[in-house]
């Protein structure tokens, strides 16, 4: 059980990490590209959206053990 819970803290402790990293890059590129922002956020939210499935998919197929 500690193992599990370790394991969801060092995946919320990335994702963190990451997201503070997509922040940035994202201001980075809306202001390079500022006319296709709209596409922009799409694409990104399609990305996050996947990112969060296979985390919680993850997490818990570690918690059922299998």
């Amino acid at each position: 059980m500690l193992a599990v819970l370790k394991d969801v803290a060092l995946r919320f402790g990335l994702g963190l990490i990451i997201g503070v990293l997509l922040l940035i890059l994202i201001t980075i590129i809306e202001t390079a590209f500022y006319k296709q922002s709209k596409r922009i956020h799409l694409i990104i939210i399609f990305f996050l959206i996947a990112l969060i499935i296979y985390a919680l998919g993850d997490i818990a197929i570690d918690i059922l053990g299998i």
